[in-house]
Order: structure tokens, then sequence, then C-alpha cells
């Protein structure tokens, strides 16, 4: 008989370190509007599972070796998500694994307001973090990463849209994140403030390495292309976008090594953090 514990040590048997089940139905919001019912009407259930990352690529001195590691748990998640999905399907319930990582939605228009993005957003299909809120494996913090409890922001997340009927988590307060300040300090580009979080100076950032933005005026043309001018005396552009479409490598991921959350990490979190060395340079 298929039940939410049944799935779950399934799952943790599989080599996944969290697993909750939240309510398809009533998941918290995303911005863009995320609904697992968007993408199965009949969903009833949505597994949410997290794979930690090794601490030790976090604070590896070259972000591609974290970039590594990243793109290593994805694929224990999405390997486990179609396991879970064929035996759910097995069962007779309809059953949509969620991929932790690419391919994503690509917006250019608002949809709530009809306006466009100051510059074009990339969106998963479902909204992993707040799902995993919605069944209480962690809350967002202030740097906008799910953060839980075991792992702080250290972890990678997949999840399954099914219409197998199973017992859900409840969503949890925990109060993990203590507007300490750190990824605020930390932050590069300027994204994380005193007022919250602004995407597009994170994702020019940490996709291209760029703290400038992308032209939204002409009077901002000049400075733009400078910078890129500058960038390509020490950078080959043509040679870093093919590597970052096949590879997915980032530029930072600052916010997330000096976070001080994660009662895992309590014992072998280094004292000390050395600069890590990426594409961004400004």
């Amino acid at each position: 008989m298929i039940t939410a514990e049944t799935i779950k040590k399934t799952i943790t048997e599989s080599g996944v370190d969290l697993v909750a089940v939240a309510d398809a139905q009533n998941l918290v919001p995303a911005y863009p509007p995320r609904p697992a019912t968007a993408l199965m009407p009949t969903a009833r259930s949505v597994i949410v599972m997290a794979v930690a990352h090794s601490l030790g690529a976090v604070y590896a001195p070259d972000i591609m070796l974290w970039t590594r590691n990243k793109m290593q748990t994805s694929r224990i998640l999405d390997e486990v998500a179609e396991k879970i999905g064929r035996m759910l399907e097995a069962e007779g319930f309809l059953t949509l694994p969620v991929s932790a990582d690419k391919p994503v939605e690509i917006h250019k228009i608002d949809p709530q307001t009809g306006k466009k993005f100051p510059q074009t957003r990339v969106v998963g299909h479902l909204s992993l973090k707040h799902a995993a809120v919605s069944c209480g494996l962690g809350e967002i913090g202030a740097n906008n990463l799910l953060l839980t409890p075991e792992f702080g922001p250290h972890q990678r997340l997949g999840g399954i849209i099914t219409e197998a009927p199973l017992a859900f988590d409840p969503p949890k307060t925990m109060n993990l994140c203590k507007k300490c300040g750190a990824c605020r300090k930390a932050c590069p580009s300027g994204a994380l403030t005193d007022k919250g979080y602004d995407v597009d100076p994170c994702f020019n950032y940490w996709a291209y390495g760029f703290k400038r933005r992308f032209p939204q005026k002409l009077r901002e043309i000049p400075g733009f292309l400078k910078m890129l001018a500058r960038h390509n005396k020490r950078r080959d552009m043509l040679i870093e976008t093919g590597q970052t479409y096949i590879t997915d490598v980032d530029n930072c991921i600052e916010c997330m090594r000096v976070c001080p959350i994660g009662s895992h990490w309590k014992h072998i979190r280094p004292d000390h953090m050395s600069a890590q060395q990426s594409f961004g340079t400004e």
C-alpha cells in the first residue's frame, strides 16, 4: 500500500536528505504564481525533496567546484523523482516529476501588470522553495533562499506532483533567520538591502558577473559598453557563455557562504572563509 511514510522511506533510502509532503491545492503562493494545479489540475500532493550540498564545495576557492556539486545534487534529485514517479504511476496515480534544474519558464512580461520586466526572468515551473515552506521543511530567509534547520541554505530541491492522496506535513513557524545582516554585507551586487531583495542585480552578477544592470535607457548604454570592454580584456565572454549554458556555472554564492544557519554544519563550518574565485569582477 502506498502511504506518505512508505514513499518517504524509499526516497531517503535513495540518497535524499529531507522529504515532506505538501497539499497540492494549498501551496504557499510564489510570484509569478506557480500553482501545482496549473501543471496537473487533479494533483493532490506535492512531494518535496532536499539533498544537502557539500559544505567543502560551498567554501571551495573556485566557484566552479561548487557548480559541479550543484549539478550532482540535481542529478540525485531528478533520478529519485523519476523513480518515485514510475512507482506511483504503476499504482495508478498520475504523477509528474519536477526537475531540480533546467529547463525553466522564461518571462519577459510581468503577468500581473502586463509590463515588461527590466530584464527577462527565468523561473521554475513550480517554486520548490515555496512548496518546501508549505510542508514545513524550512523558511525563506533574508537572502531569499530556503533555510532548513539542518542545512541552512545549503541544499538543492526537487519535487514530485501526484494524484496520490498522501498525508500532508503542516507548515511550521521556525524563525531560523535572525536578520543578522551577514548576507546583505556579503552581497557584491547590492541585491540585498534593508528593504528586501532585488532579483535583477542578483541575476546580472550571479549569471554574468556584471554588477551593472543591462541598459534600460539610452544614457546607460555607453557605461554598459565600457564595462563590457573592461571585462573582455580579462575574460573570454564567448567561451564563458558556452560553459555557462553547458554546465550552468554560477558567479556568486556569497549570501549562502556567510549564512550561519544549519545544525548539521555546526562542528565542521570553517572559522575563516577565504575569497571565492569566480568570473564576476565588477
